[in-house]
């Protein structure tokens, strides 16, 4: 009953929290008042932050380079009155969010792979009549997933229930070679005893078995990843490209070469092998080291003492972050507690600079083991993407704020962005990019209409005149917003609401479109502080460009001069790319630069722990 409790009370303020934010402008003023971390997150806000402190170090290779949280911003402005004037809203977010979106991922249901319906007779043949037996006993202690169960089924009938993998009650040597695949599975981020036979079993017939449906999982998991994306969050909406099972059983069980054939399905994404290379060194360096938790005790202040601040002190230095060497190591003295407050900030805590039990949770939880976790998932999320990303193809990285332009795998621009707010997140999704609108109008989605500018419109009916918006009924006849009677309305209003081009509107100068059932496209803005921000999630699920002019020349293949002088003209016109671009809007905590150092970023929408949980809460096939 209390945990009920809690969770109606979080909910409730959780509810209070987005209603506030929407009734106000997409930027509300904030008077000089430092922002927690949910506060910047959850804030629209027209604030530029402080530079905080980053953690980071390099491994000895020199070719990862590790680096914890990405500051949040932690002071406000008050927003000009342009900003103000224009709403702060983006076009596109006709989609009103899902909230976090994050979801409880439930395993697949699976079946045993026995007591199937077989065609023909029991197999004369010893072998092939344990094959036979094995298949039709309902206890059989193999579990796969159905579609899993009725091509293997198939396979084993259409060449008369012989085994695939066993010689004499032995493994063959394609066995051999496909089971050191399997077994050497976590040095892709898998887990090897989800496909390596069991040890309980005995029978060669269900060691062969055993072996059929461990690699035909691996081939599954390896060529589209472990998770349907669209089981983890509301905001994925992304398809990987899946072996079918039958497809990948044609090959294993005719190729002298399975092991090659199930090497082969690894993304050849060259970020991939870098992740996995980390993956190695993490793993290498973790076994080299034995680090003792900190204990929990009693809170430290800035200038107390303590027996466990020498431990602090090693932890942090582990961590990255050096400290003079201290009169008194036993005392929290000025630069222990800087470099416990730049921890506390990238640990998304409380930035006090003193010591707690959540500051000993988080350090002893970072580093090593928190490297590994995010590596695994975000080799989890290279398997999802398409296989074929584009000879030119722009990459979105929502969790890095980034866009980049490649050519023939070389990045050609790069740029910052501004993505979705916790609340109202950008989807992942793939799409092609196919015009370039200049000087865009902007239709304020009903939305917003509904859930932001009601309630003012409510009190000020004209102030869509006076802000130069224009209002149009469902015949398209343009009205004063002074004329109408904005009280009638509760919800969805049955006007439109458009905001012509020009230096204040929300879309900027140019707009990037590729059509989506979400209706989000790129765009500029003129809220240009808001780049400055290292967290840049302040949209409603729009991306927002630093540099639009810059961008609409590389993608329609003109000279800067030619997208000045159509941007400058004032005239609001649409240029349709020669050829269609691939965009990929995605998600990576953990990315390569192209130098291979590996780059950490803050985890804004929880889709780490997420997949965490979900890893966890996997059942193993084989038990």
């Amino acid at each position: 009953m209390k945990t009920f409790v809690v969770r109606i009370s979080v909910a409730a303020l959780a509810v209070s929290l987005v209603a506030g934010i929407a009734a106000a402008d997409d930027f509300a003023v904030v008077k000089k008042k430092k922002l927690g971390f949910f506060e910047s997150l959850f804030s629209s806000g027209g604030d530029r932050p402080r530079r905080p402190s980053i953690f980071g170090r390099k491994e000895p290779d020199s070719t990862v380079r590790i680096i914890y949280g990405t500051g949040q911003p932690d002071q406000g402005k008050k927003p000009s009155k342009s900003l103000m004037a224009s709403g702060g809203a983006d076009s596109g977010d006709g989609d009103q969010g899902y909230g976090m979106g994050n979801l409880t991922y439930v395993p697949d249901k699976l079946v045993s792979l026995g007591g199937g319906k077989l065609t023909g007779e029991r197999p004369a043949d010893p072998a092939a009549a344990a094959v036979y037996d094995a298949l039709s006993n309902a206890d059989l202690d193999l579990r796969v997933r159905p579609e899993v169960k009725q091509a293997i089924i198939a396979a084993y009938q259409a060449q008369g229930f012989k085994p695939l993998w066993m010689e004499k009650d032995a493994l063959t040597p394609r066995a051999e070679a496909l089971l050191k695949v399997l077994a050497a599975a976590g040095e892709e981020g898998l887990k090897p005893e989800a496909y390596a036979p069991s040890e309980a079993l005995t029978g060669p017939a269900e060691r062969d078995l055993a072996l059929t449906a461990g690699a035909v999982n691996y081939a599954h998991d390896m060529s589209g990843g472990q998770f349907d994306p669209r089981r983890l969050s509301k905001y994925y909406d992304i398809t990987p490209e899946w072996v079918k099972p039958e497809a990948a059983l044609k090959v294993l069980a005719f190729s002298p070469y399975p092991d090659a054939y199930l090497k082969s399905l690894a993304p050849s994404h060259p970020a991939y092998a870098v992740l996995k290379k980390a993956l190695a060194d993490v793993r290498t360096e973790m076994a080299g080291k034995t680090f003792a938790p900190i204990a929990t005790g009693p809170r430290v202040k800035p200038g107390g003492s303590d027996d466990r601040l020498p431990a602090v002190r090693d932890r942090l230095e582990e961590l990255g972050s050096p400290i003079a060497e201290a009169d008194d190591e036993y005392v929290l003295d000025a630069d222990l507690s800087k470099a416990l407050k730049a921890f506390q900030k990238s640990a998304k805590l409380k930035a006090t600079g003193g010591l707690d039990d959540a500051t000993v949770n988080a350090l002893n939880s970072h580093g090593g083991q928190r490297d590994l976790d995010r590596l695994v998932i975000n080799l989890e999320r290279i398997r999802w993407l398409p296989k074929d990303l584009g000879t030119r193809n722009v990459f979105v990285n929502q969790a890095a704020f980034e866009v980049t332009v490649r050519d023939q795998g070389k990045p050609i621009w790069q740029s910052r962005v501004i993505v979705g707010k916790p609340m109202t997140q950008t989807v992942v999704f793939n799409n092609d990019i196919q015009m370039v609108v200049f000087n865009p109008s902007w239709g304020v989605p009903q939305s917003i209409i509904t859930n932001e500018y009601l309630p003012k419109l409510r009190r000020d009916p004209s102030y869509l005149d006076r802000i130069g918006f224009k209002v149009s009924n469902a015949k398209g006849q343009q009205i004063a917003s002074s004329d109408v009677n904005w009280a009638a309305y509760s919800s969805r209003s049955p006007l439109n609401v458009q905001q012509p081009p020009g230096a204040k509107n929300s879309l900027g100068e140019l707009k990037f479109l590729f059509p989506n059932v979400h209706n989000i496209y790129m765009h500029d803005t003129p809220n240009r502080e808001l780049f400055d921000a290292d967290v840049r999630a302040f949209s409603h699920g729009c991306v927002r460009v630093q540099n639009p002019r810059e961008f609409a020349s590389v993608l329609l293949d003109w000279d800067r001069e030619k997208v000045d002088a159509n941007t400058d003209s004032g005239e609001s016109h649409t240029v349709k790319l020669p050829k269609k671009v691939p965009i990929h809007i995605t998600y990576f905590t953990a990315w390569p630069d192209d130098s291979g150092a590996v780059h950490y970023y803050g985890d804004i929408y929880g889709r780490d722990d997420t997949m965490l949980k979900a890893l966890n809460a996997t059942t193993v096939a084989q038990r």
